[in-house]
């Protein structure tokens, strides 16, 4: 009940308003083009801009989160970057990505957060620095391998798991770490990565904000930010969306770089 008190007392100034809009766009935009949820970089405007209690911005960034990744793969698939093998991939991970994502939860608070961070902090560096500087440079080569299907499903079972109990464990939806996964396990380029990736999202944010919303952390304030973030979000990644098939690989390795290593700094900053 105080947390709701607390969220009615925040006034939508014009600002306010425009600020939820424009940057819901922005990141809308983003998250179409490459595939990514974004929440990552919506939870502290939702915090110091707009000013919601932390547990409010984390049910508005969980709804806006949702019709992003649901607009951005229904627009993908609409452009068929969706094939068959993705969408076995997907499916896959889906499955082990929920088991994991509770189980994440579950270890909140008792495993050790700190080295937690740093271990992938420093993965998504190398993996954000690699990507990245691919069309400027010879990086060398990560893992490249042919698996028949049933070693490439029990792999994407073990990544999807593994993936889940992270984003559980740190409440991100964890496209950062599967797009790279995708691309460099499993040989896809990067626009079906990204699709894949945003399937594989959607069950996990939407079962983070059904129980966000069960406990009572959306009321009418909350509801309002979320349909004016979630109205310029989905259409940012319905724009975003419809250059994912036409963008230049290269521009997509460099931009998917820059969000890596932006990710990294906001989870290890993250107070």
């Amino acid at each position: 009940m105080e947390e709701k008190a607390i969220t009615e007392k925040v006034q939508l100034s014009t600002g306010k308003t425009l600020t939820a809009l424009s940057s819901g766009f922005l990141l809308g935009a983003a998250a179409g083009l490459i595939g990514v949820g974004g929440g990552e970089f919506r939870i502290p405007i939702l915090l110091y801009v707009i000013g919601l209690p932390v547990i409010t911005a984390i049910a508005v960034n969980l709804l806006v989160g949702l019709l992003t990744v649901v607009v951005s793969f229904l627009r993908r698939f609409q452009l068929g970057l969706l094939n068959g093998h993705s969408l076995n991939l997907a499916i896959v991970m889906s499955l082990t990505s929920i088991a994991g994502a509770y189980f994440g939860a579950l270890l909140a608070g008792k495993i050790p957060e700190k080295p937690l961070k740093r271990g992938l902090a420093i993965f998504l560096i190398i993996v954000g620095l690699k990507i990245g500087l691919e069309p400027f440079i010879e990086t060398p080569a990560m893992l490249h391998f042919t698996l028949g299907f049933v070693e490439e499903t029990a792999l994407a079972a073990l990544v999807g798991l593994a993936i889940g109990i992270i984003s559980g464990a740190l409440g991100v939806a964890g496209g950062e770490f599967r797009i790279p996964a995708l691309i460099y396990l499993f040989g896809l380029d990067i626009a079906a990565a990204g699709t894949t990736s945003l399937l594989v999202s959607i069950p996990t944010v939407a079962s983070g904000f059904l129980k966000h919303h069960n406990m009572g952390h959306m009321n009418r304030t909350a509801t309002i930010i979320a349909i004016i973030m979630g109205i310029g979000s989905v259409v940012g990644a319905f724009a975003g969306a419809s250059y994912a098939g036409i963008v230049e690989e290269s521009a997509l390795k460099i931009l998917l770089g820059v969000i890596l290593i932006l990710a990294t700094v906001r989870m290890v900053t993250e107070p």
